[in-house]
């Protein structure tokens, strides 16, 4: 998102729809997946850019065990423009919360490829982040 206050971001959006897109975003964490899925399509509908909340969503449902959807929105990003390693690691999150053991080739290949000094930090992020989890 962009560098915006809390003021400019609620004039941008009214009360009803942040609302909106709080409870969808969470149905799909706590894996109300129908009811979630209509309040965030209701949401994709009037949005003008759906990128970013399409990146908020495939990381909610994969917090929810679904990686479907991140694999399938944030695929067609990717073949749209394969070079996006931003997007590779946020499918790459959304997989790896949803179980899909594919997460860890996106994360590899940002490393070992990418000159995107921001996706390479997220990707390092995770994998630091995985690092300091306790293992029972």
């Amino acid at each position: 998102m962009s560098d915006t206050t809390q003021q400019e971001q609620d004039q941008e959006f009214p009360t009803i729809y942040r609302n909106m897109m709080a409870v969808g975003l969470l149905g799909a964490c706590y894996q109300v997946h129908d009811d979630a899925q209509k309040v965030n399509d209701a949401v994709e509908a009037t949005l003008a850019d759906v990128a970013p909340f399409r990146m908020y969503r495939a990381l909610a449902q994969g917090i929810g065990g679904d990686g479907a959807y991140a694999s399938e929105q944030i695929g067609k990003r990717l073949e749209e423009s394969p070079d996006d390693d931003k997007a590779k690691v946020a499918l790459a999150v959304s997989l790896m919360l949803a179980g899909n053991p594919e997460w860890k080739g996106l994360i590899e290949n940002v490393l070992a490829t990418s000159s995107d000094q921001v996706a390479r930090a997220a990707a390092t992020e995770v994998i630091d982040y995985l690092r300091a989890l306790p293992v029972h």
